[in-house]
């Protein structure tokens, strides 16, 4: 959060553990420019493995997982850890599973194996708190890759639920899905352009009126730092009623995929795909259903993510 601090998973005399690297001179403002870093190890010594860590959104805890198959999290500042999941949903050994803050940060949208049913994943969605898990697809086939997306509302995910089969190893084809987890959420994405573009008007309007009357009622910018700060925390509302209905394929066609991302508005699909060769960068207008190449590059593999504001899609 502070973007002075960076922790990561390292392998020492046969066994992964999490170390943090902090930036020491105050006048060195990030990593890249650093010429002194003090490291330590996170937590005490111990027999346990730790890898996969991920920051809280709001910087105070750090989420990993133990011994290759359970989720932890621990209080930056307590040190105290607890434990989200026991271990009975993962039975892989090969170094952990795909999980994913929430941005309110008390959920984890996770890949477990639901119902036994190893290796077949499902995604699920979990207190941050720890307890049992909600199977969100339920489908006997491979889901993975679960991302938050649309301000928490939804969860994208990959499956090879529709593909072609693959009957010795690997080679199934995958489409991108999305889990709406709640009502309104679903009904807005399902509006048609026409009447989307209405309700963002209105929205719009709505929100100037409401910005011009918070300036002039809120004259104490300490005040308003702290409504801005509450706002963005906005908490995810969760209905799990109806859940199954609420699932919703959004590539036009499976494929040899990479990945994939949502726009932050919500409007357009980026995915890597292979057809020909490598994979290639593809995007998909979701209101108007239309999808098109958008950079040939015969990649091996590629991985997207957007900045902070959802301006710029890196390709790494």
């Amino acid at each position: 959060a502070d973007n002075r601090t960076l922790v990561y998973a390292s392998e020492r005399d046969g066994k992964w553990d999490l170390y943090r690297a902090t930036i020491v001179r105050d006048e060195e403002k990030g990593f890249p420019n650093a010429t002194v870093l003090r490291e330590e190890r996170l937590l005490p010594e111990s027999k346990l493995e730790r890898t996969c860590p991920q920051f809280s959104p709001d910087g105070k805890q750090l989420a990993f997982i133990e011994d290759r198959n359970r989720l932890m999290v621990v209080d930056l500042d307590s040190k105290k850890v607890h434990q989200v999941t026991d271990g009975s949903t993962w039975y892989g050994t090969g170094g952990g599973f795909d999980y994913r803050w929430s941005p309110d940060g008390r959920w984890f949208a996770l890949e477990f194996i639901g119902n036994r049913h190893d290796p077949y994943s499902d995604i699920g969605l979990v207190s941050a708190e720890g307890g049992e898990i909600t199977n969100l697809t339920r489908s006997g086939y491979f889901s993975s890759s679960p991302r938050w997306v649309l301000d928490g509302n939804a969860i994208l995910f990959e499956t090879d639920r529709y593909g072609m089969r693959a009957h010795a190893s690997w080679g199934s084809l995958s489409d991108v899905m999305l889990v709406f987890l709640n009502q309104d959420a679903y009904d807005k994405f399902r509006l048609s352009k026409e009447d989307y573009e209405l309700q963002k008007k209105e929205q719009e309007e709505a929100d100037k009126d409401k910005k011009k009357e918070s300036k002039e009622a809120d004259k104490d910018k300490k005040d308003k730092k702290e409504a801005d700060k509450k706002e963005e925390t906005k908490l995810i509302t969760v209905e799990l009623d109806g859940i199954e209905d609420r699932i919703v394929r959004l590539t036009p066609n499976s494929s040899n995929l990479g990945d994939a991302i949502l726009s932050a508005d919500g409007e357009s699909l980026y995915y890597m795909s292979a057809f020909e060769g490598g994979y290639d960068l593809w995007k998909m207008d979701l209101r108007k259903r239309d999808t098109k190449l958008l950079k040939k590059m015969d990649a091996g593999w590629a991985s997207l993510t957007l900045d902070k504001k959802g301006d710029n899609l890196f390709i790494l």
